[in-house]
């Protein structure tokens, strides 16, 4: 029978505040001895295979755990939530395992010959999905009982030293599912030398567990079961509810666990913040979300981890925010009418508005933009007329032109749906020759051909490539015969994209994209040829009018590159981003030693 492991013993005798001590694993472990009870009784073997190859496992990872959370603000976020988790995974793991017959399709005698082993391999393999988190996640800082000064722990080679006391904090820097690579590193920090011996007497049973613990979810059977196990055991600590429990105890209230849905998404990336098309914006301490589609967003998140009783239309999921405070209304209402403004950009939104500690305790975390401001309007969109709050975008281009964007969940005011939100004009745009004439150089010799994914119909936009299509770069929007619309604006948006999906090149002898430490390099024409062959210096010149790149000390827009291919000296004309991860919202890698920016032109 499951059993809650919530319950973990209290630390005592601190030496300084924050500070935490390294505990035995059998401290750890002896108030949840039920729980370990339930998975010996899984796993079905004598008590002498027991003590040599499970016990040490739930012992190393018990010690490695010690008292880290699994998440900030997400599942199992309470001190000793790591460990927790793990071993919830671990039963849930061999719960799943009894409907299984393992391997798939072999003979009766085959599958009971090899039933105790995929039975560990399931076991562990679940256990130690998360054991990469205190790598990458975390920063565990320790000091020995002799004193000095705190030094950072790598779990990799070695475990906490018995004695010691530790603090963590959250890496800022983290990157959302690195940890699932982590595992194979540490298996052997883990795992007794019996265990492994075991597990790599059988290829394919080692093959399956190798590629499980590798974060492969497309692996086989043994990848499905410890992908489920995970999974329940979130959804059980979000929605604060266990198999089994008294009457008395209460299942999380929704507003609690949409805010720790929100936190999670904010934190780790999936709303984006603070730039142009963003799905958020800080502002006079408040974070102002774009309703609908922070909301539907939000309501899949929590779907996709099995939580239940969330709520199919938005209204209910404000009036729960509202209701408890989670929220700030504007006056009987949940959501403002807001005109958001970033540099030249602008855009009308419907937004709901929280105060910052919400999402972030502490002020140091909050984001700042400063050249942001978020204005409400007292103005219903619907009672002029317009079919929808979320989506009346009104942009200023360089002429001082306003557009009006689709809706944000790809609806026209005329029902039409687009893969992308085709701008509709309302004003002409001022016409391209009054741009910058300047001269436009010729693509370096080894520039790479464009692809043959730029090609499209006029007058509408491609549609997202097909999962046939990855790696190569995203459709660029088709050929532009209206002169109204700032087709500037578009190439920004396909190079976003691209940059975040990983479809283009960057830093190799082929790439149109390098990354300098003054900003991100972008080889000209070529990378704007990619964009649209047959309208890339109207695209070029609407790009300059955006005022998004740094110009020379000569007041140009052109940089020379020195590129060096061996002992070879070459030259290439680019425009530079300065900054490009804050002005794009993507994350670009470390700048390529092999280029260097050596004079205007």
């Amino acid at each position: 029978m499951w059993q809650s492991v919530r319950q973990l013993p209290k630390a005592s005798g601190l030496p300084l505040k924050g500070f935490l001590p390294v505990e035995t694993a059998t401290r750890l472990l002896a108030p949840i001895h039920p729980f370990l009870d339930s998975i010996r009784v899984a796993v079905g073997l004598p008590d002498s295979h027991w003590r040599e190859i499970y016990l040490p496992v739930l012992r190393n990872y018990a010690e490695l755990s010690q008292r880290l959370p699994a998440s900030e603000a997400h599942h199992h976020a309470e001190s000793g939530g790591l460990l927790r988790h793990g071993l919830e995974t671990m039963l849930e793991a061999l719960m799943l395992r009894r409907n299984q017959l393992l391997p798939p399709g072999a003979p009766a005698e085959e599958i009971a010959r090899q039933q105790d082993l995929w039975t560990y391999a399931t076991a562990t393999s679940a256990l130690l999905h998360d054991v990469g988190k205190p790598i990458t996640d975390l920063v565990v800082t320790y000091m020995l009982p002799a004193g000095g000064k705190p030094q950072r722990w790598q779990p990799l080679t070695a475990p906490l030293p018995a004695g010691a006391h530790y603090q963590f904090r959250f890496n800022p820097q983290r990157q959302y599912h690195r940890h699932a690579l982590i595992p194979p590193l540490l298996a052997h920090r883990i795992l007794p030398h019996a265990g492994l011996h075991w597990l790599a007497s059988e290829p394919a049973v080692f093959d399956a567990w190798l590629a499980t613990i590798s974060g492969d979810n497309d692996a086989g059977p043994l990848a499905a079961i410890a992908h489920e196990a995970d999974g329940i055991s979130v959804a059980r600590d979000l929605s604060g509810g266990v198999r089994t429990r008294s009457p008395a105890a209460r299942a999380k209230p929704l507003s609690e666990r949409l805010l720790t849905g929100l936190r999670h998404m904010v934190k780790e990336g999936e709303v984006s913040l603070n730039r142009p098309g963003a799905s958020g914006f800080v502002a006079d301490g408040g974070l102002w979300l774009v309703s609908k589609r922070v909301l539907d967003h939000l309501r899949e998140h929590l779907t996709k981890e099995g939580q239940t009783g969330i709520p199919s239309r938005n209204d209910r999921l404000m009036d729960e925010l509202q209701q408890w405070h989670v929220i700030q209304p504007n006056g009987d209402k949940a959501v403002w009418y807001c005109n958001i403004e970033i540099g030249d950009w602008c855009q009308a939104l419907t937004c709901l508005r929280m105060d910052v500690t919400q999402i972030w305790p502490s002020l140091k975390e909050v984001p700042i933009t400063i050249d942001i401001s978020v204005t409400p309007v007292d103005r219903d969109p619907e009672k002029q007329g317009q079919a929808t709050l979320d989506s009346a975008v009104a942009l200023k281009p360089a002429g001082g032109a306003k557009l009006t964007a689709d809706l944000v969940d790809g609806t026209s005011p005329t029902g039409s749906r687009h893969a992308n939100n085709t701008l509709a004009i309302i004003h002409p745009a001022e016409p391209s020759s009054s741009c910058d004439d300047l001269p436009l150089p010729f693509d370096p010799p080894d520039a790479a051909k464009t692809t043959e994914t730029q090609s499209g119909t006029a007058d509408t936009l491609c549609a997202d490539p097909s999962p046939s299509t990855a790696g190569a770069l995203a459709p660029a929007p088709a050929t532009v015969r209206d002169e109204n619309i700032d087709i500037g604006r578009r190439f920004v948006e396909w190079l976003t994209q691209n940059i975040r999906e990983e479809r283009v090149e960057i830093n190799t002898p082929r790439a149109r994209l390098h990354v300098l430490p003054e900003g991100l390099a972008m080889i000209t024409p070529g990378i704007f040829r990619d964009f649209s062959p047959e309208h890339w210096d109207r695209a070029q010149k609407r790009f300059q009018k955006l005022k998004l790149h740094a110009k020379t000390i000569r007041d140009t827009n052109i940089w020379t590159c020195q590129v060096a291919k061996g002992r070879k000296r070459s030259a290439v004309k680019v425009m530079l981003i300065p900054d490009a991860e804050t002005v794009l919202g993507v994350n670009i890698p470390a700048p390529n030693p092999a280029m260097t920016l050596i004079n205007a032109t």
